[in-house]
Order: C-alpha cells, then sequence, then structure tokens
C-alpha cells in the first residue's frame, strides 16, 4: 500500500511527528535498509530575503555536521543528508518513547532518584558535545526523550553553536535561538554562548523536574525575558521541602545570572548529581519484563539485558525461545 511520497528513491513517508520553525520530523521508513527513521525537512516560510534563505540552508546543513560528529548513546545517529524538489532533508534514528514535559506532566514532580537519573545522563551527553567544541542552545523538555527503558536521548541539535575559532555567525542581530523557557539570560541579551548556557538549561529542567513548574512563567510570554534577567528564582526547597540543601545548592548555582557563578562544566553537575542515584539493583529483576518508561533502569541494571514489553516477553515465552 503506497502510504506516503518516496523521498531519494528510498525513505517513505509515513507520517508527521514533530514541527518547529526550522522544519517538520515525519517517521519515514528506509526502503533499502527496512527500518523506521526520523525525516526532517527544512521549512522555507515566504517572504525571505535571499541572504536569510542562506543562512536557514547553512543553519540546516551545521544541524547536520554537529549531530554527526557527535558520539553518544545520548545522541541520536545521523544516516543521511540531502536535497530533493528543493526541499532539504536530513535522515535521523528514530526514538521511540515519552518526552520529559510529558513525564512531568503525567508524575506532576519526579522522584529525587529519577531527576538525579534523567539530570545525570543529560549531563553526561552534554559533557560529550561540549568536548567537541558545540553548545546545543535549545535543551528544553520537549528535546529530551526517555526510552522505555530509561536510557535518555536528547534531540535537535538545529540551533547548535559552534565555539572554534572562524566558524561563521549565522545568527542575525536581534535573533534569539532557543526557546524563553529554559533561555539563559546570556541569549536574552544577544550575547555569546558557551557550554554554561547549556547548564542553565540543564538547571532549568532539574528545577521543574522536582517542582513541576518551570522556573519563571507567566500568562504573556512577553513578560518572560524580564523574569529571566531580573528575578532571582524561588529556591528548591521553598517549593519542594523534602529536596536535600546540596540539591537546591546545585540548582541555584546553575541558575545564577552570570556565566561565571555558573558550575564550570557538565562533569560537574554529573559528579554533583551521582549521590542520588538509585542503587544497584538485584541482577534477577533485570530479566523482569517492563510494562512503563523506568529512567532509573540504566543505574539498578547497567548493562543489563535490552528490556522487552510484556507483550513481547509472552510472545517469546510461548515460542518457547529462551528468556
Amino acid at each position: 500500500m503506497d502510504i506516503g511520497p518516496v523521498i531519494a528513491k528510498r525513505y517513505r513517508i509515513k507520517r508527521e511527528i514533530g514541527s518547529g520553525g526550522m522544519g517538520v520530523v515525519w517517521l519515514a521508513h528506509d526502503e533499502h535498509l527496512g527500518r523506521d527513521v526520523a525525516l526532517k525537512t527544512m521549512n522555507t516560510p515566504p517572504g525571505l530575503t535571499q541572504d536569510q534563505r542562506a543562512r536557514d540552508a547553512e543553519r540546516f546543513r551545521r544541524e547536520a555536521r554537529a549531530a554527526a560528529r557527535l558520539d553518544h548513546t545520548g545522541i541520536a545517529t545521523v544516516y543521511d543528508l540531502g536535497e530533493e524538489n528543493a526541499t532539504r532533508f536530513l535522515v535521523m534514528q528514530y526514538v521511540t518513547g515519552i518526552d520529559l514535559e510529558d513525564r512531568i506532566e503525567e508524575q506532576a514532580q519526579l522522584s529525587i532518584e529519577e531527576a538525579a537519573s534523567i539530570g545525570v545522563q543529560i549531563a553526561s551527553v552534554l559533557g560529550s558535545v561540549h568536548a567537541r567544541d558545540v553548545v546545543h542552545r535549545d535543551l528544553k523538555g520537549r528535546n529530551v526523550i526517555i526510552r522505555t527503558d530509561g536510557v535518555v536521548k536528547i534531540l535537535d541539535f538545529g540551533v547548535a553553536a559552534f565555539l572554534e575559532p572562524g566558524t561563521a555567525r549565522l545568527t542575525a542581530t536581534g535573533e534569539r535561538p532557543g526557546s524563553l523557557e529554559c533561555m539563559a539570560p546570556e541569549q536574552i541579551l544577544g550575547k555569546s554562548v558557551d557550554q554554561r548556557t547549556d547548564l542553565y538549561a540543564l538547571g532549568c529542567l532539574l528545577h521543574k523536574m522536582l517542582t513541576g513548574d518551570p522556573v519563571f512563567e507567566h500568562h504573556s510570554e512577553l513578560m518572560l525575558p524580564g523574569l529571566i534577567l531580573d528575578h532571582p528564582p524561588i529556591p528548591l526547597r521553598d517549593l519542594r521541602p523534602d529536596a536535600p540543601e546540596d540539591l537546591e545548592t546545585l540548582v541555584l548555582e546553575l541558575l545564577a545570572k552570570a556565566p561565571d557563578d555558573r558550575p564550570p562544566h557538565a562533569g560537574e553537575i554529573w559528579r554533583r548529581l551521582a549521590p542520588w542515584l538509585p542503587a544497584r539493583g538485584d541482577p534477577a529483576t533485570a530479566l523482569t519484563p517492563w510494562a512503563e518508561v523506568d529512567p532509573l533502569r540504566p543505574f539498578r541494571h547497567p548493562m543489563g539485558p535490552e528490556a522487552r514489553p510484556v507483550r513481547s516477553w509472552a510472545r517469546t515465552r510461548r515460542l518457547g525461545t529462551p528468556g
């Protein structure tokens, strides 16, 4: 059955799975290798000048280069980049799971262990990214996917910034790449960014995981920049009394207005979150089939057998396949 157009004589579009300012993400099937992939096509809004079109095209190519040069379990793999009928496309690993924003909405507040488990994995990805002179610049809940086995993946390097000398500046005056909820003060002001910009965003995510609410919110988004620039965040334990004092201190340091007042690198965040990771579990429980997302699993059962949903487990048992 023909379920959609085929791009590059290879990728058959199934359905739209997301969209944003830079483009649309589709679930597609790679007919050469027989696997599903995520295919992102670039938006070209009407009315752009030639310079704006060239800048957007370069930003799209940069996403592919930024992601392709990174090698980490927590980053979706880039498979292909191309253009067809004047439409640029990027093909990446299709990651299934729940995004962090939805996880927080489901749970209202995450446990200390779960927030630490997710935060440590994000810090690990950021450490790898920053070591290669790349800053994400748009870290937010919708860009963090938690697979059912608990592995965290960070998506969308569409506004990633290179820190290498000589890299062309692609952001025009007045543009602020990223999303306001997790945007650092230096981004609001249009100043230079570095790895500490991503660490501010991680502080925003930790705050929201632990309290259920963003650091700053207002019924008018136009008021958010002023709050981010001028208002101190509410201390974590004012909103979550059971939070450890050291964890509150870490979140407040991450949310410092000045980059120099934040922790210097992602490895420091990893170290300071590690005390709240779950203890190693009984190896026998690693074989228990899961039914829902479990961000604690990678720490309770590191390098454990691949988790499978209950239906898959039951089917293999019926067929006589060893569990």
